[in-house]
């Protein structure tokens, strides 16, 4: 991409006669922007007042608002059913602004940079995390954590939903919905208020996720912060800049069906049936790493990934940590990433990201660097299998006996001729070791 604007859009098409136009788009954006947070502020100020002000009324002494309490706690179920439920809805309405917020400070961020605003990459007065000083869109998040201002509703609803429960109830062990003096169903305080929290946090995060955020993906983030596990820190954007690298493939009309079919052939035969993640292959993987049943089984060392697990660990976990522990994220992100993307959407991602040789990321990079001319490049099938081979080649060397098993293995009709001779000629060219 030529400019950094069309980083956050592909198709941008600014020219500079439209540039009072985008000035409009950007005063409009930053004044929704301004009085979303506004309201988000007030709302959550008053809600915080009848909170306060509510609660200290069952510690009341009167005569008249022991009596009104009185009927509440005889009728505690239903009572704090419909305040339990208001409450949800309310914190359902903070979700929707706050996602509009988000969506407009994303919007003003990328006006800003499609105007020729850039603050550097040295911030030492504005944060780059913040609207105010962003230079990337992906930095402005729909959930910023547990202890921020935007997660305020949430507290301040849950803490005085449960406070409400627990004083209109504290005095009885069980309380129960009946008709005809034959109860329905029962609930305890505990239950009640274990409900309570469960649902609103549901309720609030759930909804703040991101495009491609997953309960199941923020369970894992949040496991591996607990072992102190690294893994990249904005998922969102890192997915983009992927899926960017998809369309710039496009773009320049590139190839790459070869690419895939031998890819899936020799690294994953079970692409397209498997679950993100393969049991058989995870034992070969297994298995390979012991030298004695690696002669016996005449296998190729490897760590038993599918392709899933391949681009988990390429484009989320960064390198040079436990082993074991990468395994057990691997698989937690793979089995996310079959979850919410389709196989097709996978292998493109996968074939524009990983590495095919020392600091060549991502087919772009590989196909410049061992054929040259990328535009409109048909990739043959002689090409796609020294590619797939230099993929999956850790030590970035020449191995005739590796290249003749990747050739035995795979079922794809290939020229042994054209082949050696591509090596030959990327040896002499230096490419390769």
């Amino acid at each position: 991409m030529d400019t950094k604007a069309e980083q956050y859009y592909p198709s941008y098409t600014f020219k500079p006669e439209n540039r009072d136009v985008v000035l409009l788009e950007f005063e409009e954006a930053q004044k929704i922007a301004n009085s979303q947070t506004k309201v988000y502020g007030q709302v959550t100020n008053i809600l915080l007042a009848v909170i306060t002000v509510l609660i200290p009324l069952f510690f009341s002494q009167e005569k008249e608002t022991n009596q009104t309490f009185n009927i509440i706690k005889e009728n505690a179920l239903f009572f704090s059913t419909i305040i339990f439920l208001f409450g949800a809805l309310l914190l359902r309405y903070f979700v929707d602004l706050q996602k509009q917020i988000t969506i407009n400070g994303r919007k003003l961020v990328t006006l800003r940079t499609m105007l020729g605003l850039d603050y550097g990459h040295i911030h030492l007065t504005l944060p780059n995390w913040r609207v105010e000083g962003a230079t990337n869109p992906f930095t402005i998040k729909y959930f910023n954590g547990w202890l921020m201002f935007q997660s305020m509703p949430f507290w301040v609803l849950t803490i005085g939903v449960n406070a409400i429960w627990w004083l209109t109830t504290k005095d009885r062990n069980v309380h129960s919905i009946s008709i005809n003096d034959t109860p329905l169903f029962t609930i305890s305080w505990l239950t009640g208020n274990v409900i309570i929290t469960i649902t609103y946090l549901l309720v609030f995060r759930r909804n703040l996720n991101d495009t491609h955020e997953t309960s199941f993906l923020n369970i894992g983030r949040f496991i591996a912060s607990l072992m102190r596990f690294k893994l990249v820190e904005n998922f969102e954007y890192t997915i983009y800049r992927a899926k960017l690298e998809v369309f710039e493939m496009s773009r320049l009309n590139v190839n790459f069906e070869n690419l895939k079919s031998i890819l899936i052939d020799i690294e994953d035969k079970c692409f397209y049936t498997n679950k993100g993640v393969s049991i058989k292959a995870l034992l070969r993987g297994a298995i390979s790493q012991i030298k004695y049943l690696k002669k016996v089984f005449h296998l190729i060392e490897s760590g038993g990934s599918t392709i899933t697990m391949q681009l988990a660990r390429t484009l989320f976990i960064p390198s040079n940590q436990n082993k074991y522990i990468r395994k057990i994220f691997e698989i937690w992100i793979a089995i996310w990433l079959n979850r919410k993307f389709t196989k097709q959407e996978i292998l493109n991602l996968y074939i524009v990201s990983v590495r095919y040789d020392y600091a060549v990321m991502g087919l772009s990079k590989a196909i410049k660097h061992f054929y040259g001319n990328i535009n409109k490049k048909i990739l043959t099938p002689e090409e796609s299998f020294v590619l797939v081979e230099r993929l999956s080649n850790v030590t970035g060397t020449h191995k005739q006996e590796r290249i003749n098993y990747l050739i035995n293995k795979s079922t794809v009709e290939l020229d042994l001729s054209k082949i050696n001779r591509i090596y030959q000629t990327l040896k002499e060219q230096k490419k390769i070791k």
